[in-house]
Order: structure tokens, then C-alpha cells, then sequence
């Protein structure tokens, strides 16, 4: 198990820095049978502390979750509460719908990159204006779920968009957050 602490513009202390990986031991060895690899990084934003926590299991699963609090521990708290909820909600669903757990399920493997315009390439920052720069270039796994596997993996993610190959039509579909709060699924389907 791999469980990395940083901070940012701030200093980790080791007593915090242990606290924090004998949690998610702990919440490893509840939810997973194999290991899982995570990164916690802490920041001071104005008088509150933020943590942000990314774990990815070897099975496949990608979890995110952020909190804030007054001091470092209880915004480490906070994002802890989110990550067990986000895990309990998954393993009750895996429980009830008797479904394949994710890691023996079909996966494309995908480029993902920003891009920058050729006429701007060997342009400075501030020639640019507002063109993007080229941040990383990575591959994902896009996984051959359902729509309501995809939408429990958009949440565990804490992503507000999530695509997948759709188990039933074959097609490469994205769910997303509305700003009302619903979701929505955006699918090609078959040509008419």
C-alpha cells in the first residue's frame, strides 16, 4: 500500500502525516482485499484548511474526495466521511444488484491530452492570452459499464463527467452533473 502526504505551501507534520495513513489502512482493509494507492495533499486557503484525496484501488476504482476545516485534521476528517460514504454506497450496490465487480469488466485504453493550437505553439505565455497550454498528456481506462454503473463511478470519482462504453449498445457514451443537480447522459445511439 502506497499512501503519500504532501502539502502545499504548508508542512506536514509526522504525527499528521501518520494519522492520516493509519485511517486509510484502515478504510483499505474494509473495502478492498488488495492494495490501494493514494495521495493526500493539505493546503491553507484564507483561514480554513483543505485536503484533497485521491485514491485508486488495484481494482480498478478511483475515488476523490476534498474537505475543508478550521484545522488540518478536521478537514482530513471531513474528506474521510466522503470517501467511507462513497465506498458504502458502492459496495451496497455491487451487494444488491448481484453485478460483476468493475475489475473484471471490459476496458478501452485512451490518449487524453490538452492541446494547444498550432499557430500558438511557440508562443510565450503572455502571447497567448487565453489559449491553453499544454498541462499532461495521460492514459485512461474507459471501463464497459452500464449507465448506472457509470453514473456510481462519475460519483465515486467525484468527477462531473465520466465516459464509458455503454455494456448494452457498444457505444462510447458520457454521463455528466447538470447545474440542477440531476444527471445527464449523453449517447449517440443508433443511426436512424
Amino acid at each position: 500500500m502506497d499512501i503519500q502526504v504532501s502539502g502545499r505551501k504548508l508542512s506536514v507534520g509526522e504525527a499528521l502525516t501518520d494519522y492520516i495513513k493509519d485511517k486509510l489502512s484502515e478504510l483499505a482493509e474494509k473495502y478492498f482485499n488488495r492494495s490501494i494507492d493514494s495521495q493526500v495533499t493539505l493546503g491553507k486557503e484564507g483561514h480554513l484548511y483543505r485536503v484533497d484525496c485521491a485514491l485508486h484501488a488495484n481494482s480498478g476504482i478511483k475515488l476523490h474526495a476534498r474537505g475543508e476545516g478550521d484545522d488540518p485534521y478536521g478537514a482530513f476528517e471531513n474528506a474521510y466521511e466522503k470517501l467511507e460514504k462513497q465506498l458504502r454506497r458502492y459496495k451496497r450496490r455491487i451487494k444488491n444488484h448481484h453485478r460483476p465487480p468493475v475489475e473484471i469488466l471490459d476496458k478501452m485504453l485512451i490518449n487524453d491530452a490538452v492541446i494547444v493550437p498550432h499557430d500558438h505553439e511557440d508562443a510565450t505565455q503572455e502571447d497567448q492570452g487565453d489559449q491553453p497550454l499544454i498541462i499532461a498528456e495521460t492514459k485512461l481506462e474507459i471501463p464497459t459499464v452500464s449507465v448506472g454503473d457509470a453514473v456510481m463511478l462519475m460519483d465515486l470519482a467525484d468527477a462531473s463527467a465520466y465516459m464509458f462504453k455503454n455494456s448494452k449498445t457498444s457505444t462510447i457514451d458520457v454521463v455528466y452533473k447538470r447545474p440542477d443537480g440531476n444527471i445527464g447522459w449523453i449517447s449517440p445511439g443508433k443511426n436512424a
